[in-house]
Order: C-alpha cells, then structure tokens, then sequence
C-alpha cells in the first residue's frame, strides 16, 4: 500500500511542478517539453511489459520495475498539467470544472489501484487521456483556427495514433497481448466519448480561455489603444467574486461586459457575447437580444480584448457567456442588477 501511495504522490508531484511553473501550452517550450513526457511514458509502458514478459521477478527486475511506475506516475501527472494549465488559469472555474473532475478522477485511480492488470490498463488510459487533450491543444495552433472542425480533426488523429500504439504495445509482453480488446478499446472509446462532452457543450472551447471578464459603467478605448473603465468596488470579496452586483444608477446608458479571451499566437475565431436573464416565473435563463460578434486574432499577452453593451437592462440575475463559433462555451460571466443604491465607483484600466 506504502507503493501505491507513492505512486500517487509522484503523480500529483509532476503534475502540480508543472502546473505552476511551466508558461502556457502555446509556448514553443512547452509544446516541446509535452511531447517528450508523451513519448517518455509510451516508451516506460512498453519498457515495464517487456521486464514482466521475462517472468524472472529478480530483485533487480522487481526494483527497475518500480522505477518505471513511478517514472510513468511522474510524467503522467505532469503530462495532465498541461490540461489544467488551461483550467487553472481561466477565470472561469464553473466552465472548466470537467476539466478538474478528470484530474481528481485519475488522482483516485492512482490511489485504488495495485494489481499489475489494472495498473496497466490505468496507465495506458491516462496516457491516452493526456495524449488526446495534447493534440487537442496544438491542433488548432497548426491549423490558425478553432472550430467544430478542428475538434473533430483533433478526436480523428488521436484514435488513429491511439489504434497505433495500442497495436504495437500488445507484442511487448503476454498480459499486453491478452488486454489488446480493452487497449482497443479505450484508444476509440476515450477520444471519442470526450469529443462527445465537446459537443454536447459540457467541456469549454479549449484552448481557448476566458483571462479576465467583468461588467463596468462604462467602457471606453483610449487613444494609446487601452481600455478605461468605471467599475463598481464590492467590500464582498469571495461572494462578489462569485456573484459581482451591478448597481443600476440614474444616467446610467447600460451595462458594460468586458472579456480578455486567452488564444495562442495567429490563431483566429469568430467571438461572440451571449446576454442572458434569468425568468423566474420560467424557472430558465432567456436569451436578450441576438449575440454580440467579434474576430478573435491570438498572440496577446493580456488576450484579446472586446466589450458588449446592453441597454434598457432590468433588475435580476444577468450573465453573459463568452462562445467560440457561436457555439462552444469558452467562459461565462454572472452578475446581478439592482436600481439604486450608493456604489463607489472607480476609474481602471484593463
């Protein structure tokens, strides 16, 4: 049990190194450096076959053997980190929380399992998991746009790449070749049941990523190219995190939404701002109005940056979602609105 705890430990150990240190996926490093865990843990996975298919157990089998685990822990998490790059650092934590819920489901995994049969087809999972967000990621870096397309192209070379190893790790030993249906399987199975998730909308437009998003007085562009905005100050702190309070004042023109959108260098997308009420004799979000459209262009450093306005606006629950294609949810925005009230109001720049 001692081992397995390990095994857990190195895994989160790689994974939060580089979660906190390492700069973006889009940085030409990283791209790099992911690639190299990737190829590192397919080839400890056959390297740890092939010593079991000696069938020997020496001490000095038995220790390269634990060696290799923790080695294929250790790129492993760290290989995930570059997913949740992408969540961690997103304003928008009740987009990206799948994105979570697979990291923990892993960290789990990797605590509860021990036979060497389930390890393996653990390890082959996880590493199926990391390989398919990476291609996910770089994707649609090569190809200069994100889209429903681009997606699909990202699911379709990695069951293909997937298939591949899969056949050649079944010849690395006896208990790879007697597991090749469910390898198999999971190299379709994974790609393809998140490309669902993608789809159905539960997963957001990654890499796409919402930097910053709040709503303000006002919002003007300055001559040097800045944006200068009146935002309300909220003594709330976390709660207003949460849920910001736009309060509604005489002379007020509306509401302003304000999004800074994260995107690799020379990628383009078609951005739009979704506003939304929520009908409480409904019991449902409604839409107001058609979404407001944008050109995405990557590369900045602050991200792209673009505001929405909303006039003739009403007391209640607002939100605006941020969406890639019209379609696909990169980060959403609550807030509520109430007439009246004493809010100090400051100057910022974004």
């Amino acid at each position: 049990k001692i081992t397995t705890h390990f095994t857990t430990f190195v895994f989160i150990a790689g994974f939060l190194f580089d979660a906190l240190l390492l700069p973006d996926i889009e940085d030409a490093f990283s791209r790099y450096l992911g690639l190299a865990y990737l190829l590192l843990i397919g080839s400890l996975i056959m390297f740890r076959e092939w010593i079991v298919s000696r069938n020997t157990a020496s001490l000095l089998e038995r220790r390269i053997y634990s060696v290799a685990t923790f080695g294929i822990s250790y790129f492993s998490g760290a290989s995930l980190s570059f997913i949740f790059i992408f969540a961690i650092r997103s304003a928008q934590i009740s987009v990206s929380w799948p994105l979570f819920l697979i990291l923990i489901l892993c960290i789990f995994a990797n605590e509860f399992v021990s036979t060497h049969d389930f390890r393996y087809a653990l390890d082959v999972g996880i590493f199926l998991i990391a390989t398919l967000f990476y291609i996910i990621f770089n994707t649609p870096i090569i190809l200069k746009s994100q889209n429903d397309i681009t997606f699909a192209v990202s699911v379709a070379v990695t069951v293909l790449i997937s298939l591949l190893y899969s056949y050649f790790l079944k010849f690395s030993s006896e208990n790879a070749f007697f597991q090749a249906p469910r390898i198999y399987s999971l190299a379709v199975g994974i790609p393809m049941f998140v490309g669902m998730l993608y789809f159905l909308n539960v997963l957001p437009a990654v890499p796409l990523a919402l930097k910053d998003a709040g709503v303000y007085h006002s919002v003007i562009k300055s001559g040097e190219g800045d944006f200068i905005a009146q935002k309300e100050t909220d003594k709330r702190k976390f709660l207003s995190f949460l849920t910001p309070v736009y309060h509604l004042m005489p002379g007020d023109r509306g509401v302003y939404f304000f999004s800074a959108v994260d995107a690799p260098a020379e990628l383009s997308a078609p951005i739009s701002h979704a506003w939304e009420y929520y009908d409480n004799a409904k019991n449902k979000w409604v839409k107001s109005g058609d979404p407001i459209t944008f050109t995405l262009e990557g590369g900045r450093t602050d991200g792209y940056r673009a505001y929405s306005q909303k006039s003739n606006i009403t007391e209640g629950l607002w939100r605006v979602t941020v969406k890639v294609d019209d379609n696909r949810i990169v980060g959403r925005l609550k807030f509520k609105v109430i007439k009246g009230g004493n809010p100090e109001v400051l100057e910022v720049k974004l």
